[in-house]
């Protein structure tokens, strides 16, 4: 069975707002910390800056996982890659391990399919990927999704199959 991949819906451990406000805490203590042990203002921002970077970007670099929507001729499947790591860190020099979890069910069939139709079941299905798959702190990034989502023909894409 031919499958073509139409989406990567990135997953982070976290928010980037949640993320930046972790950093921004912790960013804060460290430069306080040496401006008490009697660093200038400048030294102290420069070692904060150096200490953090490029720890501190969440944009890619705290991606732990993704959700894979692919179509063949009569089914849309969603495919989820994600760590199973208990515990993640704002802070973190560790490498969260990507793997497929196997979860069942999630993929559905059109016998006709029309593209409306298509759309609305695979927004569907991502919330419920994200409900019943996902850990509540987990943030699923559409930003790139969104923009492009409503452009593409996928009955199109389904009937050349």
């Amino acid at each position: 069975m031919e499958k073509k991949t139409l989406f990567e819906i990135p997953i982070y451990s976290m928010s980037e707002k949640e993320f930046n406000k972790r950093w921004n805490k912790k960013k804060t203590e460290f430069y306080d910390m040496l401006v008490s042990h009697g660093h200038s203002d400048e030294d102290a921002r420069y070692y904060t800056s150096a200490s953090s970077f490029p720890r501190c970007l969440w944009k890619y670099n705290q991606i732990i996982g993704y959700i894979k929507i692919s179509v063949t001729k009569h089914e849309v499947w969603f495919d989820i890659y994600c760590s199973l790591d208990k515990i993640y860190y704002a802070d973190s020099k560790q490498k969260h391990f990507i793997q497929d979890i196997h979860a069942n069910g999630t993929h559905f069939y059109l016998s006709n399919p029309q593209d409306k139709e298509i759309k609305e079941e695979i927004l569907k299905w991502l919330k419920a990927i994200e409900k019943d798959h996902l850990r509540k702190t987990f943030y699923v990034d559409y930003s790139t999704f969104n923009n492009i989502f409503e452009y593409v023909n996928i009955e199109q894409i389904m009937k050349a199959m």
